[in-house]
């Protein structure tokens, strides 16, 4: 797995851990249904130890603390 961001680099990264969260925090104008639906947050981690948080509901956007562009994710 890959994350790709700006400038197209890529990182290769590996699962470091999966927490169940609320729809809502990951959708910005949540509905009341959403908000007690769970969803898989999936955590990414690259070789140079930085992390990576999943951004939205599908789970191929990613975010780097250090970087505001959201990072896409590439399994080849």
């Amino acid at each position: 797995m890959f994350l790709e961001g700006p400038g197209l680099e890529r990182r290769p990264v590996q699962l470091l851990r999966i927490e169940r969260v609320p729809l809502d925090s990951l959708l910005r104008h949540a509905t009341s249904k959403a908000a007690v639906a769970l969803i898989d947050l999936h955590i990414l981690i690259d070789n140079l130890g930085n992390v990576a948080t999943q951004v939205d509901h599908e789970g191929l956007r990613y975010r780097f603390p250090e970087s505001n562009a959201p990072w896409a994710l590439i399994v080849g």
